[in-house]
């Protein structure tokens, strides 16, 4: 009976502290400290703060920002669109993959636990603020019970924080009609005043023409003899295909080319008396010198299936232990061989940054490493289209070669490059999206 005296009294502890914590926070902390501290007081895997007014996602346990264009995003928000909608949405209920529409009930698995929360978060002025959290076990009454006074003192610390941001004043009381002049003509100039274009991107420094290793011929993967980012030399051995089969195949086509040469010598032997026999040397040799040539050939297979370097460098690739038992076909990449005093800049811009920009345009790189030691590049290539990312946001490929040859980055390096253009009037430059978006809608 102590014990369980004892979780109480630290439920509740946990239940004051986290009010406590959550009508101090500023405003900007306070999602993530319902998203993410919640936990302390009881166990779930994801948690997500929702807007209902607005309908976005405030902020996603785990992660400092929710990225907007990512498919959990765009999958979820979509989920709670349609369950706002739901007359229990407006109470503390139980929420899973049955209260969604087919479409979207048949990918809960892929991103979601089974069992969901919903949790409105009640302040004064309504609720608009909604607390989801999700776990795979099921919810019990007594943790519903203790929720129901977290989720007051949350909503209550929301309206708070909202009320309390600071409002920012665009305008000054002016009098006089000759400083309002000023003013506006200080205005315009501003606004036409050229300015120099940039745009943020990931970037990964990549071998430049790096020799590509490929699959010798059709086969399994049995055996990797190096490892990711081990230096290689000329002539050692990088992998091995399954030999099994090539090597039956050896063994039957050798005891063919001996049975074909034991009829060669026995009818060259009898040929000597019998005139039918010599009529048949031609064929039985030619038999024969078929034989050789597929044992010859198969032998000469059975070597190519060990693959060595034929330059020196780093190998580049993924987990080794994901290439073995693998089936390529011939001609397949495997891994590359680069040199690390050869690198160069690759970019992926999306699409919605997209700025003007031309061969040698000027490129700076932060590593993730040292972001406060900038590399400077020289843009050399930009693809024509656009391809996915593994984020699955469309963007351009580009290339970026450095500048500094004395000072390269590792092989590898992550970071982000930021790439500058032409110069642009102040205006066109901060009106660039909305002018894109009008002409979308327009179809111009």
């Amino acid at each position: 009976m102590s014990e369980q005296r004892h979780q109480q009294l630290l439920k509740l502890t946990l239940l004051l502290q986290l009010e406590q914590r959550a009508r101090t926070a500023s405003f900007d902390e306070l999602p993530y400290i319902l998203v993410n501290e919640t936990a302390e007081l009881l166990p779930y895997r994801q948690a997500v703060l929702w807007d209902s007014q607005a309908e976005q996602i405030k902020a996603v346990s785990g992660v400092p920002q929710p990225e907007k264009n990512a498919p959990y995003t765009l999958w979820i928000t979509e989920a709670l669109k349609h369950f706002a909608k739901n007359p229990r949405a407006t109470d503390t209920t139980l929420f899973n993959a049955p209260d969604l529409s087919d479409e979207l009930a048949a990918d809960w698995g892929e991103w979601l636990p089974e069992h969901g929360l919903w949790l409105p978060l009640p302040s004064p002025s309504g609720s608009s603020f909604v607390l989801l959290l999700f776990r795979e076990s099921v919810w019990f009454e007594a943790e519903l019970h203790i929720l129901t006074y977290l989720c007051s003192a949350y909503g209550h610390a929301l309206a708070l924080s909202t009320a309390n941001v600071p409002q920012r004043t665009w305008h000054l009381p002016l009098k006089g009609k000759r400083l309002q002049r000023y003013i506006a003509a200080l205005v315009v100039l501003v606004l036409v005043l050229p300015v120099r274009q940039s745009v943020l991107a990931d970037a990964e420094v990549i071998p430049h023409h790096p020799h590509l290793v490929r699959a010798p011929l059709d086969g399994v993967i049995e055996t990797f003899y190096i490892q990711p980012n081990e230096s290689v030399s000329i002539g050692q051995k990088l992998f091995a295909l399954d030999m099994t089969q090539l090597r039956s195949r050896l063994n039957v086509a050798q005891e063919t080319l001996d049975i074909a040469k034991t009829e060669y010598l026995q009818t060259t032997q009898q040929a000597m008396l019998d005139p039918a026999a010599k009529a048949k040397l031609a064929t039985l040799k030619s038999k024969w010198d078929q034989q050789v040539a597929e044992a010859e050939y198969l032998q000469t297979l059975l070597k190519r299936c060990e693959v060595t370097a034929s330059k020196a460098g780093v190998a580049v690739f993924d987990d080794p232990n994901d290439w073995l038992g693998h089936p390529v076909t011939q001609g397949e990449k495997i891994l590359a061989v680069a040199n690390p005093q050869t690198v160069e800049l690759e970019v992926r811009l999306p699409m919605e940054d997209l700025i003007y920009l031309e061969e040698g345009s000027e490129v700076l790189f932060f590593p993730n490493v040292e972001p406060h030691h900038p590399m400077p590049a020289a843009l050399s290539y930009f693809s024509y289209r656009a391809s996915p990312t593994p984020a699955n946001v469309m963007a351009y490929r580009l290339k970026a070669q450095f500048t500094d040859s004395e000072k390269l980055p590792r092989l590898g390096y992550r970071g982000v490059a930021k790439l500058y253009g032409s110069h642009r009037p102040l205006l066109l430059w901060l009106l660039r999206k909305p002018i894109r978006t009008v002409r979308t809608w327009l179809a111009w």
